[in-house]
């Protein structure tokens, strides 16, 4: 034990005789000052961990639409993984054998099957990363075109939908930063 009137000792009780296991370990961030005394620095909101501890709601309506536009976009980019791997997988006999297709084909979906469900955790997590990561994707499916017609999977369709999924991406995310000011 350590000599603060706060201090948390290896059973999990605070001097006080405060219980800090359960569901008020979980609402509490801790952390440790020069002391070595462990205080009590934020709390989330009312009832979160009770809730299944899911994310607090957003505080406010763009923000919100941009993570529902975001988990969207992760199912349907985990979808196009999947999709991706039942073509390197063979699963999908009608659309050929995957090694007959051109390599600069077999590239494009080998890349797109390992990063489109990676991006897609991302997306769903409504992180900085996940969304990066996804732009990244959708610029190379809008680009892989101009490299030639052979190393585009989804052609001049595939193209308009990326260009207008990235630009109401932006655009949420617009709004959503101008709420924050």
């Amino acid at each position: 034990m350590n000599g603060g009137g706060g201090a948390a000792n290896g059973s999990g009780r605070r001097r006080g005789g405060a219980n800090l296991r359960g569901a008020a370990a979980m609402r509490a961030f801790m952390r440790r000052s020069l002391h070595g005394v462990i205080a009590v620095v934020g709390r989330l909101s009312p009832g979160g961990a009770e809730r299944g501890d899911r994310a607090a709601a957003p505080s406010s309506p763009w923000t919100g639409a941009l993570v529902w536009f975001m988990r969207t976009l992760a199912w349907v980019w985990l979808v196009k993984g999947l999709f991706n791997w039942a073509l390197v997988l063979g699963a999908l006999p009608r659309y050929g054998d995957f090694s007959a297709l051109p390599r600069s084909l077999q590239g494009s979906i080998v890349f797109f099957a390992a990063v489109d469900p990676l991006a897609a955790v991302g997306l769903w997590l409504a992180t900085p990363w996940g969304g990066a990561l996804w732009l990244v994707c959708a610029a190379i499916e809008a680009a892989s075109p101009a490299f030639g017609a052979r190393g585009a999977p989804t052609g001049a369709p595939g193209v308009a939908l990326d260009l207008l999924l990235v630009a109401l991406y932006f655009f949420f995310s617009w709004r959503a930063g101008e709420e924050r000011l």
